[in-house]
């Protein structure tokens, strides 16, 4: 009896190993990621990864620097930059690595609150256009603007970055590393990526535009009840990304259009959102491929889907779609349980309302509303919209596209997508960590 009770154990416990030993072997070679292998291009090693970096957001923009050639002569050249923010695992200050697209690797610098203590964030997104650097995390969105050095001089956040990375400075200042916020701005959602537009037609920012989008889980990452809205297809939508006009004025410290009320103090006139894009779960990062100008149709909005160990989806939208007439409707028209447009004003949603901002009237102080604002529709259940879907691997963050150098770029434009798989905190549980960045150019399935 005691013999085949053990042989019973053995037996049970060899079945358990057997399952788990199934179960990795189908886990970590079990998908061949097929879109991933047909459509997709190494680019660049994430740098950071050794020193306990965990990458987030991604922007590339175009900045200046010094070749040498063997002769010693020296020529100023410009190439790509590609900023990657992150985190850091040990909770020290976050930081932006900066690797140039001919060049390669440069260095990184440390974020800094106002105050001169540390920045700390997640840093979910990173945007710039040259004058203005954007990060976002925890519903807020930083802002910094060339140091007063720099100002003086360039005027250029992105130069400074990467003459700082780099570990150069303006003749006269302190060597230092650190990029120090100027402001920041109540995201109005919870603020977990961004992303800049640069208009390819235009020489001036008069049609540039900042996207702020936020990250929906249940249970874990929730987001406002207002935010949950059903789409004219039945697809359940839980989150909200904005559109806001970037501005030329140089000295707008948060380098976008703002609030222009006469009944707001300037604390109040806070960045003017334009647009509502209801979204998805689970989104990363967003970036747009093929524009050609700001009024045309020609355009894929790609946002990147990604939650723990599942695959990654990339998720190509024709733009065209999303911003038609007859898939929007104002937000303050939506029926209250957002199932759609009311029948009458009794069912109607309430006015969208600023977080945080008062007006004054009379003698009274007031939530700002702004009842002229259009909600449009990113509709998976929209065969029409939805154009792709790449399943990759997974924890895929932001991305971002190179600033195109003429006004006749390509119809499609490569979309740079960032991965924080290879981090410390996750590549020993992922099937698949990706040590670089990876590119592709969308296409309708």
């Amino acid at each position: 009896m005691k013999n085949k009770k053990t042989v019973v154990a053995l037996t049970a416990i060899l079945t358990v190993l057997v399952f788990i030993g199934v179960f990795l072997m189908i886990w970590f070679v079990g998908d061949t990621y097929k879109d991933f292998k047909n459509n997709f291009r190494k680019e660049f090693e994430i740098e950071g990864l050794k020193d306990g970096a965990v990458p987030q957001g991604m922007t590339a923009y175009t900045a200046g620097y010094k070749e040498t050639d063997s002769d010693g002569k020296t020529t100023d050249k410009t190439q790509q930059y590609f900023l990657i923010s992150a985190y850091m695992k040990d909770g020290s200050a976050s930081r932006i690595y900066v690797t140039g697209a001919s060049t390669g690797y440069v260095g990184y610098v440390t974020l800094k609150n106002s105050d001169g203590s540390d920045f700390t964030g997640h840093c979910g997104g990173i945007a710039t256009n040259g004058y203005t650097l954007w990060i976002t995390g925890e519903s807020v969105v930083n802002v910094a603007k060339a140091s007063e050095a720099y100002n003086k001089v360039k005027k250029n956040i992105t130069q400074e970055i990467v003459e700082k990375a780099g570990g150069l400075t303006l003749e006269g200042e302190e060597t230092n590393n650190v990029i120090t916020f100027t402001s920041s701005f109540k995201a109005n959602n919870r603020a977990s990526f961004c992303y800049y537009f640069d208009d390819p037609t235009y020489t001036t920012v008069s049609n540039d535009r900042l996207y702020v989008g936020e990250f929906y889980r249940p249970v874990n990452y929730k987001t406002s009840e207002n935010h949950k809205l059903t789409t004219p297809n039945g697809y359940k939508n839980n989150a909200f990304m904005y559109e806001y006009n970037v501005t030329s004025n140089t000295e707008n410290k948060y380098g976008l259009i703002t609030l222009s009320d006469d009944n707001l103090t300037d604390e109040n006139k806070v960045p003017k959102i334009q647009k509502i894009f209801s979204i998805p779960e689970k989104i990363q990062g967003a970036a747009f491929s093929g524009r050609t100008s700001y009024n045309s149709t020609t355009c894929t909005l790609v946002l990147s889907q990604s939650y723990g160990l599942a695959n990654s989806h990339l998720l190509c939208y024709d733009y065209s779609k999303i911003t038609a007439n007859t898939n929007r409707v104002k937000y303050n028209e939506l029926h209250k349980d957002g199932s759609g447009k009311a029948e009458n004003a009794e069912d109607r949603r309430f006015s969208f309302e600023y977080d945080g901002v008062v007006k004054t009237v009379g003698s009274q102080s007031i939530p700002y509303t702004d009842d002229s604002l259009y909600v449009y529709y990113v509709d998976n259940g929209n065969g029409e919209m939805l154009i792709n879907d790449y399943s990759i691997p997974s924890m895929s963050e932001g991305m971002c596209v190179v600033t195109p150098n003429t006004s006749s770029n390509a119809a499609s434009t490569r979309v740079y997508v960032l991965f924080e798989s290879a981090s410390k905190k996750y590549r020993a549980f992922v099937r698949e960590p990706l040590k670089n960045v990876y590119s592709f150019i969308p296409h309708n399935k």
